[in-house]
């Protein structure tokens, strides 16, 4: 696929698969994500999740849009996990990924 294609698929998608791994063991979950200028954005409550990223930030997401028979599509994203605090010096980051999140009805369900 163009990376315009990975681009189409991965904004006209809400749901996805994180993975991430700490001390050698994979871990994988479903996510609401947002896409916007190369990034994508989602809401967690503390967790698994969020603890392994914190120790291990390098993550993989996977996306696909299945289609009938083998008209199925995939992209993998790998990436760095970056947590957003709401503490000083974060407000235009973190402004920016509620307005992004906010555009879609289910932005505020934890993955």
């Amino acid at each position: 696929m163009s990376t315009l294609e990975c681009t189409k698929l991965l904004t006209a998608n809400r749901v996805g698969r994180l993975a991430c791994a700490k001390d050698g063991r994979p871990y994988m979950v479903p996510f609401h994500y947002a896409y916007a200028d190369n990034h994508l954005y989602a809401f967690s409550m503390p967790g698994k999740k969020i603890d392994w990223m914190r120790a291990n930030p390098l993550v993989a997401v996977q996306v696909d849009a299945l289609g009938t028979g083998h008209g199925w599509k995939s992209v993998i994203v790998t990436g760095r996990y970056e947590e957003l605090p709401d503490r000083i010096g974060h407000e235009a980051q973190r402004d920016h990924a509620w307005f992004v999140l906010s555009k879609h009805f289910d932005w505020w369900e934890p993955g």
